[in-house]
């Protein structure tokens, strides 16, 4: 399957509700992986592809209102949606999101699994980003809560 993103991805945990044009129904949802052309939204019963939405996103203390369309629908997982009709301010706090959240979600390097051999570890640096995609994609789950996270984050382990 072609990867048809123009933008990198980030990592991302925040609320957001999604409405859609058409219906005017509010669903309340989780975004996900940022960039700077639109997110991924965890629904369990996502909208079709091409449905003109708004999107508001609450992170960081800041709301992200803006237009969007579905590019792709994921039942019962979520869909990705990308942003139109941007203005500068709207462009301007997507970057300053991406400026603190940090490393792309696809930037974290793989790890093979073990084998019979034994193997140096990875550089400290790739454990760290291992261990910071791993408390990311917990909390994304709801396995973890945010202060379990900044806790985790603050740790001197990492």
């Amino acid at each position: 399957m072609e990867d048809r993103r123009l933008y990198t991805r980030h990592a991302l945990s925040a609320t957001a509700v999604v409405v859609d044009m058409a219906s005017g129904s509010r669903l309340s949802t989780r975004a996900a992986d940022l960039n700077k052309g639109g997110c991924y939204l965890d629904l369990l019963n996502p909208l079709p592809v091409g449905s003109k939405v708004r999107v508001h996103i609450n992170w960081g203390g800041t709301e992200l209102i803006c237009a969007a369309v579905v590019r792709d629908s994921h039942p019962g997982m979520g869909m990705g949606v990308a942003f139109t009709d941007l203005d500068d301010a709207q462009r301007a706090l997507i970057d300053n999101w991406i400026e603190k959240l940090g490393s792309p979600a696809g930037g974290v390097p793989s790890v093979s699994p073990p084998s019979g051999s034994a193997k140096p570890a990875p550089p400290a640096d790739q454990t760290n980003a291992l261990a910071v995609r791993l408390i990311e994609l917990l909390h994304k789950k709801g396995v973890l809560s945010n202060n379990e996270v900044s806790s985790l984050l603050r740790s001197r382990v990492l």
